[in-house]
């Protein structure tokens, strides 16, 4: 095991046994929310005119992930985009420039849609999915330096990817990936008509030892469960056996199928769970991992046309519903009707978790009256206001609509410290613009934690971290997905008032597991599996 502390101040001498740190603390402090909350400030903004235009980009969604493409330490965004993908650096004082210099193969950054990163060949540098329309094949990027790449093919994708997530599914120790795939160009009115009751087929590719992807999706997929519009397969650990399941978000729940929870049984054999009590009906766009309760279990928060649910997860296999109970619940209403990427994250860095959860209008207002479930007097406006929920200390979230001004019609969005200050920014994207957010007005820095995973998962995608907080638990998990998107590759922990955390323990996706000792706010803790 290694570890390293930097940014700011280092533990003292003796504080690196977790356990000990953790032995010594007594019980549970209660631990109470910082006097401020945060406030994110738009940063800057790209629109369409500054954006490519190689191709028309008016018919497809977008998609961002943030992580360091050029090495140089400082967090960057990859978009994927109907115009032509784009890259933009950090510039080394926390805010994105484009960079007009990359290139695929040569030539400009093909069109996209979703986009994930990972080290796929453990080269030390980032590779990139890009998902396309129906029209071209998945691409896989991979990273040569300098902003360089070259394209291969992914075999039979060529459908409306929504989301691309990386995972160890099958256990061998690299990464693989499942893309969750819409339709491409269909209007909702020929779902309610019955003329169109499929999507274009979601994707399950497996990496085999040098590299080389295999479409896995007949052989390992249930086929009743990979044709629904899926906007995400969220990858979670939900049943604690070690591996990773996945939830499939479905838009057109009501025609088509309801979301799915399909379980691993370690070797990348998925089955539904039909006892789970989680295959809501619902007009899905995506599906946020974090641990809502403080239990220690992954839980779902899923948006919707209407207001978004949240699934606590009891333990026991099954999930209960729990958005308005914990006041996580945004009711329906004109600026708030149609939600879609949402990301569980500590905002203020108080220690407990936040979600941002971002609307935009459908692009289809005249069809809302008519679909199955919806309250025909509901307004699909054109002036829809993104949300953050705040987490407290007694296990309830509140809603702060003034806390991000000017975040209408945003769609997808991307988790990541970018100047480096100790608390989590975000970037946006949307129809059709890309903004950077920072956060202010927070509690102050808290302490990033970075994995270092072993062999063809550099970036311990699947890893489950758990920290102490004067007793108090915090667990989160490498998970980066969002809906078309993907967080930074790291993960944040607040510490509030407490200004420390007592040390921690990675569960590695092999189920090794490695503790780590005490950290103060501000400090970067980086964990290798032994």
């Amino acid at each position: 095991m290694w570890l390293v502390a930097a940014l700011a101040c280092a533990p003292e001498p003796g504080e690196e046994n977790a356990e000990s740190a953790a032995d010594s603390a007594g019980p549970p402090v209660p631990l109470e929310a910082c006097a401020t909350e945060p406030l994110l400030q738009l940063v800057d903004e790209f629109d369409s005119s500054e954006l490519p235009d190689l191709e028309s980009h008016e018919r497809t969604q977008q998609g961002v992930a943030l992580g360091d493409l050029d090495g140089d330490g400082w967090l960057d965004a990859f978009m994927a985009y109907g115009g032509g993908s784009a890259i933009f650096l950090n510039d080394g004082a926390g805010v994105l420039r484009p960079a007009p210099g990359a290139t695929a193969d040569g030539g400009p950054l093909p069109v996209g849609r979703a986009v994930a990163l990972a080290d796929l060949d453990a080269d030390g540098d980032l590779d990139v999915y890009v998902g396309r329309d129906r029209e071209a094949p998945g691409l896989i990027l991979t990273n040569e330096g300098g902003l360089a790449f070259t394209a291969a093919e992914l075999p039979d994708s060529a459908q409306a990817a929504a989301t691309g997530a990386f995972g160890d599914f099958d256990g061998d120790g690299d990464l693989d990936l499942y893309v969750a795939a819409t339709r491409t160009v269909t209007d909702a009115t020929e779902v309610i008509d019955g003329t169109v009751r499929t999507g274009d087929g979601d994707r399950l590719f497996l990496q085999g030892a040098d590299g080389s992807w295999t479409d896995e999706t007949a052989a390992r997929v249930p086929a009743d469960t990979s044709h629904g519009w899926t906007f995400q397969g969220a990858p979670l650990d939900h049943d604690g056996d070690g591996d990773l399941d996945l939830y499939l978000a479905h838009d057109m729940g009501a025609y088509i199928t309801p979301n799915v929870l399909l379980e691993n049984d370690g070797t990348g054999h998925f089955t539904r769970a039909t006892d789970c009590d989680c295959e809501l009906v619902m007009f899905a766009m995506g599906a946020a991992v974090g641990d809502a309760n403080a239990d220690g279990r992954p839980d779902l928060y899923l948006t919707d046309i209407g207001g978004p649910d949240l699934l606590l997860n009891l333990g026991d296999g099954t999930f209960a519903e729990a958005a308005q109970a914990l006041g996580a619940d945004i009711p329906a209403g004109e600026q708030n009707l149609t939600s879609w990427g949402a990301t569980f994250v500590d905002l203020n860095q108080d220690s407990f978790p936040d979600l941002a959860v971002t609307f935009g209008q459908l692009g289809q207002p005249d069809v809302i009256g008519d679909l199955e479930g919806i309250d025909p007097a509901w307004v699909d406006g054109s002036d829809q206001r993104s949300v953050l929920l705040t987490g407290g200390p007694d296990g309830r979230f509140t809603r702060r609509t003034e806390a991000w001004p000017g975040a209408a019609n945003q769609r997808a969005v991307a988790v990541g410290d970018l100047d480096r200050d100790g608390d989590p920014d975000l970037v946006a994207v949307g129809k059709y613009f890309l903004r950077q957010w920072r956060t202010d007005g927070a509690c102050g820095p808290g302490v990033r934690v970075v994995l270092h995973g072993p062999g063809r998962n550099p970036q311990a995608i699947g890893a489950r971290v758990e920290v102490s907080v004067s007793g108090n638990r915090i667990v989160q998990w490498a998970l980066p997905s969002t809906t078309g998107s993907s967080n930074a590759p790291e993960l944040y922990f607040g510490v509030g008032t407490e200004g420390s955390f007592d040390g921690g323990t990675v569960t590695w996706p092999d189920g090794s597991m490695t503790t780590f000792g005490a950290a103060r706010a501000g400090a970067t803790v980086e964990v290798g599996a032994e």
